[in-house]
């Protein structure tokens, strides 16, 4: 082994990092959280037993024996239910993970799907998806969402409550298992049941033209009744909660579209003029 693959050893190591599971799953930490990611981008790693953990007690708010996390996009989703994607799905890790950030890439449903994992703070991972139409035509209609199931409790008892503090109007649930598909219109009722308290958060990204790619972070936070302040601190501009009866343990969701580039800012600007100008040439030509 290289000097180089060495120190990579004893980074891994020294957080309790491990990568383990099948191809791709790996696990993430920043010495506060360690995070479980599979091969297919939920957060839990299957053969590590970890989803979302805080390692200085060993809470971990996501791992239930199965995945508790899911992912959809239009017609395909990674399900907390079947435990993987779609059939018509191929995934793929890269680059290689380090102890603290990783890449899962996937192509399913004419979507290329890019997920980058990282640490944004001690207590929150963020997701920073790239979502490309590769499926050869144009889109009317595009929807992604991320969904959770978050074990706030740890009594036995069934003490969860949801709150939903930072809204602009994405769609959202508070039902941990509700469908991973896009298509299915949410249960989103009323407070989730005992043990069931969950965040979902599904963007409508509208019209999509071929090769056109969409950029939106995921937010998932560990910590206690100030957690919801973390996450919009962190950039999320919608938020959901899920805590304990004291409020001393909550974990929770937030996402949030991605704020064009300066340049493109320009462009549309210089778009915008271009309109204007157009627009006054023709009423003159008709005058």
């Amino acid at each position: 082994m290289n000097f180089r693959g060495l120190m990579a050893g004893a980074a891994l190591a020294a957080l309790g990092v491990v990568a383990a599971g099948p191809a791709g799953a790996v696990v993430i930490g920043n010495g506060t959280v360690s995070v479980g990611i599979n091969e297919y981008g939920q957060l839990y790693d299957a053969a590590a037993g970890v989803g979302f953990k805080r390692d200085s007690d060993g809470v971990d708010v996501m791992a239930a024996f199965a995945p508790r996390d899911s992912w959809g996009v239009n017609g395909s989703y990674a399900d907390d239910g079947n435990y993987g994607l779609t059939p018509d799905v191929a995934t793929a890790v890269g680059p290689a993970p380090t102890a603290d950030s990783a890449v899962i890439n996937t192509t399913v449903d004419g979507f290329a799907v890019s997920q980058s994992f990282s640490f944004v703070a001690d207590n929150i991972l963020a997701i920073d998806i790239e979502l490309t139409n590769v499926s050869g035509g144009d889109l009317a209609s595009v929807l992604f969402q991320r969904l959770a199931e978050f074990h706030a409790d740890q009594s036995g008892n069934g003490d969860e409550y949801e709150t939903n503090p930072y809204s602009t109007g994405v769609e959202t649930t508070f039902w941990g298992f509700d469908s991973p598909l896009t298509s299915d219109a949410w249960f989103n009722c009323c407070q989730a049941d005992a043990f069931d308290g969950g965040a979902g958060l599904r963007l409508n990204l509208g019209a999509m033209a071929a090769g056109a790619t969409r950029s939106f972070t995921f937010y998932y936070g560990l910590g206690d009744s100030g957690l919801a302040d973390q996450l919009k601190a962190a950039g999320a501009t919608d938020v959901m909660m899920v805590a304990n009866g004291d409020g001393s343990l909550a974990g929770g969701m937030g996402v949030a579209l991605a704020v064009p580039e300066p340049t493109t800012w320009a462009m549309m600007i210089l778009g915008f003029f271009g309109l204007g100008a157009m627009v006054r040439r023709r009423k003159a030509a008709l005058a």
